[in-house]
């Protein structure tokens, strides 16, 4: 807890858990059978490789995990997230997110406002959109650039233009032109597949599991990748940093979907930091390795404040960020998530700390400074733990990703064993260490989830 503070679970953002899941399978099918078209989700490609699936979208947004967000925005919403990073109802958001169909499917299907949209994956019910408005994306490469910022007009973090080398870009620059707006209700339950299944606790789940476990303090760590031990080292530093002391559970929350080539597959990561926890290298009572849906934007400053809600939601009350948070490049400064959360980013729209202003997060900022190896210490060091900056050696990740591919057996101070196993039990599975575009589409077909029968 904090020094001479009680603290509890954070409200969810926005004051309420959205919870738009039907579980009653009767209900489902007559929701469904009043629907007024019906439409197969497609991915989202960029050069005939999917980037992004709007099923993961309509997942997190109705189990809770991006509240108050209740479905496809409209242009007005959009628009005023672009300016100011905010709702309509005012609640501190940063990305846009709309369900977007191209010209020639929207003539297909004939729907108009007031209509309801029966959403299939992988050709089975699975949604409604009950639409509100129809809207046109005039240019989604200008779309692409609002979402991210610019140099000029976000000096504060902005360092370079954003690119087709930036993944988060490229999902905007690649959206259909036509977005259907308006509230998604899951119809038809899903079940996530092995080995996504065990580590699926949406907002509700995960905040009666803390409240089972008897955490009134959680630290969150953000991940996309298989934890080498400097990760390990910055969650046990994090969680005793600070105003922690010590912090009563340890949360890893791993990004699945999409990812940029050269990361690790998911199941890869997940179970890897699963790894840790059996290893006993993070003591499992107060360890919990768990799953978001979500295509990443890697959008460093502007993704750490998605975490910040997706987390809050779950129940978190601090979250760890460290150098190049969720980044990819050099487009941003490399402590751009850490000016947001410290001061805050004007251009953005926020003046001060997004946990400072009105309408804002609750959840707070345990920002990370960098860590190393010390050979002379024989351990990892972090920040001014020592004073041997000649000798450190920093945590690579082209360098370890390099040794993975040539099947180099890491020592002990990268990789724990447990965890390299873990990476040669998915290199065997897909022939390849590292995500590429055969297995991102492979991934496609059979996405994370399987949707029970439903006869309408």
């Amino acid at each position: 807890m904090i020094r001479g503070l009680k603290i509890s679970t954070p409200f969810p953002h926005g004051g309420k858990l959205v919870d738009r899941v039907v579980t009653n399978p009767v209900k489902g099918r007559k929701m469904a059978k009043h629907t007024d078209a019906v439409f197969d989700i497609k991915p989202t490609l960029y050069q005939g490789v999917p980037v992004r699936n709007v099923y993961r979208e309509i997942m997190s947004t109705c189990y809770g995990f991006f509240s108050p967000v209740e479905g496809s925005m409209t242009k007005a919403e959009v628009d005023r997230i672009l300016k100011e990073r905010r709702l309509l109802s005012n609640w501190v958001f940063p990305y846009p997110l709309v369900f977007d169909v191209s010209d020639e499917d929207y003539k297909k299907l004939g729907v108009r406002e007031g209509d309801s949209l029966l959403l299939r994956a992988k050709g089975k019910p699975f949604a409604i959109l009950d639409i509100d408005e129809v809207w046109r994306i005039d240019n989604t490469e200008e779309l692409a650039t609002k979402t991210f910022g610019t140099v000029e007009g976000n000096p504060e973090v902005v360092r370079e233009p954003f690119d087709e080398k930036m993944p988060g870009w490229v999902i905007y620059k690649s959206l259909n032109p036509v977005v259907l707006a308006g509230k998604y209700t899951i119809i038809n339950e899903p079940k996530l597949l092995p080995p996504f299944d065990r580590f699926w606790y949406p907002p509700k789940k995960s905040r009666e599991e803390y409240e089972k476990r008897g955490w009134r303090t959680v630290i969150n760590h953000q991940t996309r990748n298989v934890p080498h031990v400097g990760h390990e080292m910055l969650m046990k530093n994090a969680a005793y940093t600070g105003d922690i002391e010590p912090c009563h559970g340890i949360q890893v929350n791993a990004i699945i979907g999409v990812k940029r080539p050269g990361d690790y597959p998911d199941e890869a990561i997940i179970e890897g930091h699963e790894a840790v926890n059996l290893g006993g290298y993070i003591n499992p009572k107060r360890h919990l390795v768990t799953i978001t849906l979500w295509d990443m934007r890697y959008g460093n400053p502007l993704e750490s404040m998605l975490h910040g809600i997706i987390r809050q939601n779950m129940g978190c009350t601090h979250h760890m960020f460290g150098r190049d948070h969720a980044a990819v490049g050099k487009y941003y400064d490399m402590y751009a998530t850490q000016i947001l959360w410290g001061k805050g980013i004007p251009s953005f729209g926020f003046p001060a700390p997004i946990t400072d202003v009105p309408y804002g997060l609750q959840i707070r900022p345990q920002n990370m400074a960098e860590f190393w190896y010390c050979p002379k210490c024989g351990e990892i060091a972090y920040s001014a733990n020592c004073a041997h900056d000649k000798e450190k050696q920093k945590f690579s990740g082209s360098f370890i990703r390099g040794m993975v591919a040539e099947g180099v057996f890491p020592p002990g101070v990268i990789f724990r064993p447990e965890v390299y196993k873990v990476i040669l039990k998915w290199w065997k599975k897909f022939n390849y260490p590292f995500c590429n575009p055969k297995y991102v589409k492979e991934k496609e077909k059979i996405l994370e989830i399987d949707l029970p029968d439903m006869k309408i």
